[in-house]
């Protein structure tokens, strides 16, 4: 799991953080507020939100998970934003993609709209 997340881009992981509160996941240091505690003994739980918090202490907390469940949740997820980009990065370099002024065109002379 290191491996995957040492390249996952920062908005990924507060996602990540954030899926594992509502749902209720605990690592080996607790949950995401009693990790902080754990981890941040000068801010704590004070600063509970994951997108103000550093890279660094995201990635701890991820790493604090080692069950087979845990591991496989976040490994989908992790799966499905790179699907995601994927997909993302096609549709801007696809060569079919067309200008909005291009589908206006199509619709303005379509047959079907014609008289």
């Amino acid at each position: 799991m290191d491996e995957m997340l040492s390249s996952v881009k920062k908005e990924v992981l507060v996602e990540m953080v954030k899926l594992a509160q509502k749902r209720g996941m605990k690592g080996s240091k607790g949950g995401w507020k009693e990790f902080l505690n754990f981890y941040d003994k000068k801010i704590g739980a004070s600063l509970s939100d994951p997108s103000r918090r550093p890279l660094d202490t995201l990635l701890a907390f991820l790493k604090t998970f080692t069950q087979d469940d845990d591991l496989k949740f976040f490994e989908k997820l992790l799966e499905c934003h790179s699907n995601r980009d994927a997909v993302y990065q096609f549709q801007k370099t696809s060569p079919d993609a067309e200008s909005p002024e291009q589908v206006l065109l199509h619709v303005i002379y379509h047959n079907h709209y014609s008289s």
